[in-house]
């Protein structure tokens, strides 16, 4: 477990950063943003090294360098003590009945799930949750991709030929532990397990700081994490006619109250749906907590340091989860002249922005240049003006109110009592709401919710610091506590629900048989690493999601929404072809695309016209069960 031992050790590292860099924080504080500057280190900060010694292990060992040098020098420079570690602090942001009655149980619940979800041991094979049927296999597939192939920049193992343009660094921290000796289910669950606790603690930080009230901010997090509309009221309507509806909830695959198309309900809970099996999504909000905690409290203090520490963290963000990057920039943008009118010292403020602004361009633009820009670029998929995000049935406040529940319905009188820093704040994020409802960044219009979610994030915070005033304006009305009861029950227990159904679904859908593992284990132990291998469609896939081999075309789930969709059309007419083609036409288009293998199961006799006297003339190096993989001489 080498792997864990080298993740640990730069979360510690991270904490000693923090502690020197945050002196008069609580230890809540510099153990969360310890965290986040030790993960971001290693999941990020290895493309330096890897750009030159390719993704390996004297890459980390270079890492590891680069990143314990600089501490040890800034503490023999201050002539300080390695490990001065203080106790004692004059800003308080948590308290350990708060760690242990809000942020542990909800992580606890995320890591609970996330233990029920990925990669179960199921029959010698493995298994998923409802949520991760789909999305965790591509994640598997560059995990396993980057580690076995060990280039850099790694290739889209989905499309050979292709470079890898999805953000990727969030499955690259799985690679890294996967590369020294991690067994690859824990090498996506410890990191997992680890950003979901920064992420809801960051979360409660982020809160408290701009509420200054910790009802408030404890309000806040269930909120966000077990957040949910009002779909709940389609389920106690259609129980008058048929009472087994609640069934369903928790056995109907995205049939919650959460996830329910047919009344329009479209808003998911933030655990189950974004967080579970969109690593990405976890991995962008976590970092996303930090930096705008960062860009609030600079605004506060002026502090330098946080602008120069905001930009190097944000500059890291393009190829962690490029929708989180895009929506601090809206964010940052709209607060840059949100105070930069009422400022008296305008020389320093543009300043702090300008340094702040240039490390961020130093950093992202290369990503954005070499990955996401090579992908949007001139294609038609992405960035598309489309008013009214996915609602296509209902009256536009309504659509919002319904799913968004509590906090759209309150988010107006919120507005009218927040602070005048708040209220900027607000008018910042809707900056970014108005945007999402504009433009489409992306194939799939439902995507635009990554960016509706930081919106939502600061919504909630300041509709729970509302609630906490009514609550004490409201203090001599008899029945207060049952109103409160009632607003909380109505903003949470469609999540709840939504929640439990996720949980009831861990391990109920196979995903890889004993067999399928026992291919992958085959091919990665036999074939060339940089092989590319010609496969069907099928998302559950041994070849490129276990064996980490490229494949020539992925399955539409991916390759489309990446878009890539006219790539797409032309190869999978190709695979067709390739398929039921003569010996020779097949040795021929083998050739033409670098392709060593063919792998053949029943997904491949299904949904493809075999010819099965040219599969009889290739080498049959390995067969299992219903699986056999062929070398094309």
């Amino acid at each position: 477990m080498i792997g864990v031992i080298l993740y640990l050790y730069f979360l510690f590292v991270g904490f000693l950063y923090a502690n020197t860099i945050f002196k008069n924080k609580d230890i809540y504080f510099r153990g969360w943003f310890g965290g986040v500057i030790g993960t971001v280190a290693l999941m990020s900060g290895i493309m330096i090294p890897a750009s030159v010694f390719g993704f390996s292990i004297l890459s980390h060992i270079v890492l590891l360098v680069l990143f314990t040098v600089p501490y040890i020098l800034l503490k023999a420079l201050k002539k300080d003590k390695l490990f001065d570690i203080e106790l004692s602090c004059t800003e308080k942001y948590a308290d350990i009945k708060t760690l242990c009655f809000v942020i542990l149980p909800i992580t606890l619940v995320i890591c609970v799930l996330l233990t029920n979800h990925v990669l179960v041991p199921y029959k010698g094979g493995f298994a998923s949750g409802q949520s991760t049927y789909g999305d965790l296999q591509m994640h598997l597939s560059f995990i396993t991709s980057i580690k076995e192939q060990g280039e850099f920049p790694p290739e889209y193992s989905l499309l050979s030929g292709t470079l890898m343009n999805y953000p990727f660094f969030a499955d690259m921290l799985s690679g890294s532990l996967y590369l020294l000796g991690t067994p690859l289910r824990w090498a996506v669950l410890i990191p997992s397990y680890i950003i979901s606790f920064l992420l809801v603690l960051g979360f409660y930080i982020l809160a408290y700081t701009i509420t200054k009230n910790r009802v408030a901010s404890i309000l806040a997090t269930v909120f966000f994490f077990i957040n949910g509309g009002f779909g709940f009221a389609y389920f106690l309507d259609g129980a008058k006619a048929d009472r087994g509806i609640f069934t369903d909830i928790f056995t109907g695959y995205y049939h919650t109250p959460t996830n329910f198309n047919e009344h329009n309900i479209r808003w998911s809970n933030t655990i189950c749906d974004m967080i579970i099996p969109q690593r990405t999504t976890m991995a962008g909000w976590f970092m996303l907590m930090p930096c705008l905690w960062l860009l609030i409290d600079a605004l506060k203090t002026k502090s330098r340091q946080e602008y120069i520490i905001l930009g190097i963290l944000a500059g890291f963000m393009p190829m962690v989860h490029t929708h989180s990057f895009l929506a601090l920039g809206i964010i940052s943008g709209a607060m840059f002249f949100l105070y930069l009118f009422g400022e008296d010292n305008k020389k320093d403020y543009i300043i702090n922005w300008v340094i702040f602004g240039g490390i961020v361009l130093v950093m992202a633009a290369p990503q954005l240049v070499f990955w996401t820009f090579r992908q949007t670029v001139g294609n038609e998929s992405f960035l598309k003006w489309q008013f009214n995000w996915v609602n296509h049935a209902d009256p536009y406040l309504w659509f919002y109110i319904k799913n968004w529940g509590i906090t759209a319905l309150f988010i107006a009188p919120a507005f009218a009592y927040a602070k005048k820093d708040n209220r900027r704040l607000l008018v910042a994020v809707a900056v970014v709401f108005v945007i999402a409802e504009l433009i489409l960044f992306q194939p799939n219009e439902y995507d635009n919710n990554k960016l509706f979610y930081p919106v939502y994030m600061i919504a909630v915070i300041n509709v729970s610091a509302w609630l906490v005033y009514m609550w004490d304006m409201l203090k001599n009305v008899k029945f207060r506590a049952y109103l409160a009861v009632l607003v909380i029950l109505s903003g949470t227990v469609s999540g709840a629900l939504t929640i439990c159904r996720e949980y009831v679904s861990g391990g109920q859908y196979q995903t890889f048989s004993a067999d399928a593992v026992k291919m992958a284990d085959y091919i990665r132990e036999n074939t060339d690493k940089n092989a590319v291998f010609l496969t069907g469609g099928e998302h559950l896939n041994p070849v490129c999601t276990l064996a980490g081999r490229t494949i020539y075309l992925g399955s539409s789930l991916y390759v489309y929404f990446h878009g890539m969709g006219d790539e797409l059309s032309k190869r999978d007419m190709n695979v067709h072809n390739a398929y039921s083609a003569s010996y020779a036409d097949l040795v021929d288009f083998a050739k033409e695309n670098n392709i060593s293998y063919v792998y053949v199961s029943n997904y491949e006799r299904h949904d493809f016209d075999i010819n099965e006297e040219t599969i009889s003339g290739l080498e049959l190096v390995y067969s299992i069960g219903d699986q056999s993989l062929y070398k094309i001489q």
